[in-house]
């Protein structure tokens, strides 16, 4: 009986000093020093609140979070680092709720990319609303966002814009000077400025479409942008995945000039 109570005492000791151990930072002097969560970078007076290199994959350096995969997206060589490397059905997202900074009535998108021509048409940036009631293949609400893709022409693919003031639409297509052969394309920086009145659509730092009339942009209904694809916001026509290389993914929530436009180049 004695050895019984014995072995009881010994083993009450024992647990109480693992739960002291395990309880030690409620009352330790000085307390227990958690690790501490990385903290955001600050906003620069460059504008700049979105910034996806992809050298480390998926993080973003404004925020600190994550775009979504979506399918198998991967990564290659890109113009600087790593790249995005588009895939069939696949994509990234990126809520809008964790920018940096808020989508405003001037904003600036500029990227490097290394075009892929198959399939023939495929979203490339997209941030738009939802089709209310139509179908995943029948989104295409077009009065709000923007929409940055490529379709045939003959041989080649031309690069565009949509953008949407909230009531209607406006296109930026620039023509053939907007078009990319598949065969021997390179990297080439497509930037889209957009004003409180009119909106610029550059190719390697030159203007090759704009609206002076267009009456300012409208992010209402939007809340996700979509990287690499038309889905899931703008796929009536088929503008759906990319199989091409995105590579240095910057917004600015300012218009910048095509001087600061070129400067990006050379980042």
């Amino acid at each position: 009986m004695k050895k019984i109570k014995y072995f009881y005492a010994v083993l009450l000791f024992m647990l109480s000093l693992g739960f002291q151990s395990c309880f030690q930072d409620l009352d330790q002097d000085p307390p227990f020093d958690y690790p501490e969560q990385p903290t955001p970078p600050p906003l620069g007076a460059d504008g700049q609140i979105f910034y996806l290199s992809f050298d480390k994959e998926l993080e973003e350096y404004q925020s600190l979070m994550e775009a979504i995969p979506v399918g198998s997206p991967g990564f290659a060589d890109g113009k600087t680092g790593k790249a995005y490397a588009g895939a069939a059905n696949s994509y990234l997202t990126f809520n809008l709720s964790n920018l940096a900074a808020p989508l405003g009535n001037e904003v600036t998108f500029g990227f490097w990319y290394k075009l892929n021509g198959n399939p023939n048409r495929a979203g490339i940036i997209v941030i738009g609303p939802p089709t209310e009631g139509a179908a995943a293949n029948m989104q295409n609400n077009r009065t709000s966002g923007i929409r940055i893709f490529r379709e045939n022409d003959g041989d080649f693919q031309r690069i565009k814009a949509n953008i949407g003031d909230g009531n209607a639409d406006t296109w930026l297509d620039g023509g053939a000077t907007t078009n990319l052969n598949p065969a021997t394309a390179d990297w080439v920086y497509i930037a889209l400025v957009l004003r409180s009145l009119g909106a610029t659509l550059y190719l390697n730092g030159e203007a090759i479409a704009s609206s002076a009339t267009f009456s300012g942009i409208s992010w209402k209904g939007c809340d996700v942008m979509s990287i690499g694809s038309g889905a899931p916001r703008f796929t009536e026509w088929n503008h759906n995945s990319d199989n091409s290389l995105i590579d240095e993914l910057r917004i600015y929530n300012k218009a910048l000039t095509e001087e600061q436009i070129r400067a990006n180049m050379t980042k």
